[in-house]
């Protein structure tokens, strides 16, 4: 099954970003890494106005990473994007890993366009 973005519910208590913060938001993706789509809960990039953060791990029969861009000194509500991302995505392969770090990128660029949740998920060669 190739990798797939499905565009889920809106984005609970959503931070709606000026224009500058979505160009931020959008900037602090590019940053992101196959490797940080991995790792333990906590900031995985920032750029000063906003970051990426991992929230944490979803347990079930595949891993699922729930990653969201947030806005730097906002207490509450700060989410601009949100994915749940599948551990089904994870590969040894340089190429492959490419392929699932793009699609979380687009990911979270929908999801700051839209204000929904965003699923990445399939599987890589």
């Amino acid at each position: 099954m190739p990798i797939t973005r499905t565009q889920g519910a809106a984005i609970p208590h959503i931070y709606l970003p000026n224009n500058a913060q979505k160009q931020s938001a959008y900037n602090v993706i590019a940053q992101l890494q196959y490797a940080d789509l991995w790792r333990a809960a906590g900031q995985l990039r920032t750029n000063g106005v906003m970051r990426v953060d991992m929230q944490g791990h979803i347990p079930g029969a595949v891993t699922q990473y729930n990653i969201q861009v947030q806005v730097n000194g906002v207490n509450g509500q700060s989410t601009v994007a949100h994915v749940i991302v599948s551990g089904s995505l994870q590969t040894g392969n340089a190429q492959n890993q490419q392929g699932a770090l793009n699609a979380v990128i687009a990911g979270l660029n929908q999801s700051i366009d839209t204000g929904c949740t965003f699923t990445v998920a399939g599987s890589v060669p």
